[in-house]
């Protein structure tokens, strides 16, 4: 007779969520709610109907005889189900109980949120000296620190000995001094509010700060005086590390070994010594963006982030001395069994590891999951790996709520998620090779096994890394190369090399291990360099989905793991529900392609500009791209991830006005990343570097170009075109005045005016020519500056409003320029101060708007 076998999840591969797993989930929804409290809402939802669906269900159990004394298979079965579910296996808390949890997470959330201080009344002075007490010390490519000050107090000027709420950042530029931990320095100079950029869909890296504490932002440069030591760091920890960093750094490149005509022009070599300060001291000022690109591009930047993944080596290291050890002395393994030896072995050198990299809180996150997965190791629950992340993440979010908040906790979690969902049937299919404890099966399983781990954990983090960072860069083919020489050969000669660098007398020691480290980290730098040339190392935007569809994805691959582990039936309401999210939102979207609306957005990129403009039939024209001094791309981090937003990465057009870098700088990454239409400038050569980086990027992409001037226009369709007033001839096209100054119009009636940094002799002469330039929206030219003042220019162009694009780096707008638009009755607001401003201009011609990101006025 047919019978229903035991349903066990955990044979099957599923993993059994204890009864208060789920119910932290929804505490760690509780603390994202503090900020998205909407989404947050969702995904507890989600997740309830999940569990709903995956309830058990407990049959009545028939009576033989007196009692309650089951007999057949079937009873047996639900007997065994009823016992389960009274010692809470297999039981789901409802809803009330994930409510509950929910609302004790908004609670520890919102309790450990600093409070936004008020900024010190004598911050408005020009310059202050800043005395704190150094807390992190973060090294960044082109040779910049990023520190961390506390206990800051604030003297000169007008403050006297003023404490400054929260912590200070200071952005150390080619320092001269090596801070440490616990040092006390003086910073001198402008201290301003910490700012991100404030945009629809993008990075609130403001409230990043915030989340640790710090409110206030300054800036130092070494060779100039702007920051000095007043007293050494008392902290032995952090002074021994330097000491360690410095020796490292004497074995890597010992002044007699050093031949200008070798090693210091080989790139590759040097990126291979930096690439051996990042995996010991998570320390990255080595590096030129072109190499860290380069890593970004292989899919392999998180190699060289201190995470799980170096742990791992750690304890990989720790195995192989143990299985070493064990062949020596095989009776060890009668005293302990070599798993727990193993874990025994890895927990000092994981201690160590965390200390040798700087602490820092992806590291010890990483640690304290090795921790926890130890203890449930230890305690024999060996196959337990849900139970051991669940663990840590209580760890993490009971300690430190904030935490929840991190991208790091966020894609570790995951990924370890991922593979322990996807491992199992990976498993059952390996176990049928032939061969079993042959050379080749080895070879051949352990080559699956580090593509199906890379697969797994792709798979799991990719909705999240295209939310966070809009790009998309999948090759871990290149993991089964680069992962085993960086796990089994790189981080042991480095590891033992620093361990040798830290004994006095063994400097011939280290310098060995380590420059064979680097030579390894050279190597596969020149094979990525290789595997670029021929193009086989692409990174593409992608659209960046919304929070709906975030959840949405998750929902699809929970329920992808489910059907893959188990035959228990899907939730379907669940199922339907993630369906709903994913695509509800780009259904949404479909419907503006009907609207005959004219969206024209100024979006906050600092000290630069870069307007959107959304047309009728889903067109997007981008015109400049913003840019700012030093590595950081506003192309790819504020402008791209503004138009991904829910959005695919395409623009028809992108324009130039003028060859600046704050114009022009972020239209290098878009070029590489996007789909373009047409590029077309004032033909203007752009400043420094950007020339030739432009030019490769439209070499490569085959972009069309153009170059426009006064008399041109081009037909947008719908009525709209945009029209081109200056430059004419004899103009030099390299400088403000050479910029494109366009008019938007949408059947003769002036929409827009996008002047770029036209100043005032050119903007008085255009007015004068008694050209039409009326327009709703101006874009203040010069981004507001007194030097594009010019009364009559704004007669003529008779705007509702205007707006500046700026950053708080200079007295813009001008108070000149608002208060003569004042005196015409229209309003000026700035980026500096709103964020992101969004016109709309509706077919009628109707203003509707402003839109901003937040609300601000000028003093």
């Amino acid at each position: 007779m047919a019978h229903d076998p035991p349903h066990d999840d955990a044979g099957r591969g599923v993993p059994p969520l204890l009864p208060w797993q789920p119910c932290l989930l929804a505490y760690g929804g509780g603390i994202l709610g503090v900020e998205y409290l909407l989404p947050a809402l969702l995904g507890l939802a989600l997740l309830a109907l999940f569990l709903g669906g995956l309830s058990p269900r407990v049959g009545p159990l028939k009576r033989a005889g007196p009692g309650l004394r089951p007999t057949g298979t079937k009873q047996i079965v639900a007997l065994k189900k009823a016992l389960e579910l009274v010692k809470g296996r297999g039981m789901r808390p409802g809803l009330p109980a994930l409510v509950a949890a929910f609302a004790l997470g908004l609670g520890a959330g919102w309790l450990a949120l600093p409070a936004t201080p008020d900024a010190p009344p004598c911050l408005a002075a020009k310059a202050v000296t800043a005395v704190g007490r150094v807390v992190s010390v973060d090294p960044r490519p082109g040779r910049r620190l990023a520190l961390v000050l506390d206990e800051v107090r604030l003297t000169g000027q007008d403050c006297a000995n003023a404490p400054l709420p929260g912590r200070l950042a200071v952005t150390f530029d080619h320092p001269d001094l090596t801070p440490v931990p616990g040092d006390v320095l003086a910073a001198t100079g402008r201290i301003r509010p910490t700012a991100g950029f404030a945009n629809p869909g993008t990075t609130d890296f403001a409230f990043l700060r915030r989340l640790e504490g710090i409110f206030f932002r300054a800036y130092a440069k070494g060779g100039r005086g702007d920051l000095t030591r007043l007293a050494t760091s008392d902290n032995p920890l952090a002074l021994w590390r330097q000491a360690l960093r410095d020796r490292v750094a004497a074995a890597l490149a010992p002044p007699s070994a050093v031949s200008p005509a070798t090693s210091l022009d080989d790139s590759a070599a040097l990126a291979g010594r930096a690439m051996v300060a990042a995996l010991l001291f998570d320390d990255k000022s080595g590096f030129a963006e072109t190499d860290l690109e380069l890593v970004r591009r292989a899919s392999l930047a998180h190699t060289l982030a201190l995470s799980g993944m170096n742990v791992a080596y750690v304890v990989g290291l720790a195995a192989a001395l143990v299985l070493a050890v064990g062949r020596l002395m095989p009776r060890i393994y009668l005293r302990l069994p070599r798993p727990k030896l193993i874990v025994l072995a890895a927990a000092p050198l994981v201690v160590a590891y965390c200390w040798i990299g700087g602490g820092s809180p992806s590291l010890v996150r990483a640690a304290l999951m090795f921790a926890a997965f130890g203890v449930m190791l230890l305690t024999g629950r060996d196959k337990a790996l849900f139970d051991g992340l669940f663990l840590a993440l209580a760890a993490f979010l009971i300690v430190s709520p904030l935490a929840a908040y991190s991208a790091s906790l966020q894609l570790s979690a995951l990924a370890v998620a991922g593979i322990a969902l996807f491992w199992p049937p990976f498993a059952r299919a390996i176990s049928r090779i032939p061969g079993q404890g042959t050379l080749l099966r080895t070879l051949l399983v352990g080559g699956l096994g580090i593509l199906w781990t890379s697969l797994a954990a792709e798979a799991a983090v990719l909705p999240l890394i295209a939310r966070l960072f809009g790009d998309f860069a999948f090759a871990p083919w290149i993991n089964l190369v680069w992962l085993p020489i960086l796990g089994c050969l790189v981080m042991p000669l480095v590891l033992c090399g620093a361990a040798a660098a830290a004994v006095p007398g063994l400097g011939a020691l280290a310098h060995t291990l380590l420059t064979a480290g680097a030579d390894c980290c050279a190597w596969l730098m020149r094979g990525l360099a290789a595997l670029d040339a021929q193009g086989l190392l692409t990174a593409r935007a992608v659209l960046r989905p919304s929070a709906p569809e975030l959840l949405g994805c998750y929902g699809l691959l929970a329920a992808l793991a489910l059907a893959v582990a188990s035959k228990r039936p899907l939730p379907k309401a669940a199922l339907a529900v993630s369906l709903l999210l994913l695509t509800g939102p780009s259904l949404t979207r479909g419907l503006e392609v009907f609207s005959q609306e004219v969206a024209v957005t100024v979006l906050d990129v600092g000290q630069g500009q870069a307007v959107a403009v959304a047309l009728p039939g889903g067109q997007r024209l981008l015109i400049d791209a913003g840019g700012l001094f030093g590595s950081f791309d506003v192309g790819r981090a504020v402008v791209g991830a503004y138009l991904t937003d829910g959005r695919p990465p395409r623009l028809d057009m992108v324009i130039a006005s003028h060859p600046h870098s704050d114009h022009v700088k972020g239209y290098v990454s878009l070029l590489d990343r996007f789909a373009i239409g047409t590029y077309l400038d004032n033909g203007g050569v752009p400043e420094g570097e950007l020339g030739p980086a432009l030019a490769e990027v439209f070499a490569r992409r085959h972009i069309p170009t153009r170059s426009l001037a006064a008399g041109d226009s081009l037909n947008l369709g719908s009525g709209l075109a945009l029209d081109v007033l200056h430059p004419g001839p004899d103009v030099d096209l390299s400088h403000n005045n050479g910029s494109l100054i366009l008019r938007l119009t949408r059947n003769g009636h002036g929409l827009a005016l996008f002047p770029g940094d036209a100043e005032t002799a050119v903007l008085r002469k255009l007015a004068a020519t008694g050209c039409n330039l009326q327009a709703d929206v101006l874009i203040l030219p010069h981004h507001g500056s007194s030097s594009s003042l010019s009364r009559r220019f704004y007669a003529a162009v008779a705007p509702k409003i205007a707006i500046a694009s700026c950053g708080d780096a200079g007295h813009y707008p001008s108070a000149k320029v608002v208060e003569a638009l004042a005196r015409l009755g229209c309003p000026v607001l700035a980026t500096k101060d709103n964020g992101a401003i969004t016109v709309r201009l509706d077919g009628d011609g109707q203003v509707v708007g402003p839109e901003t990101v937040r609300q601000g006025v000028f003093p």
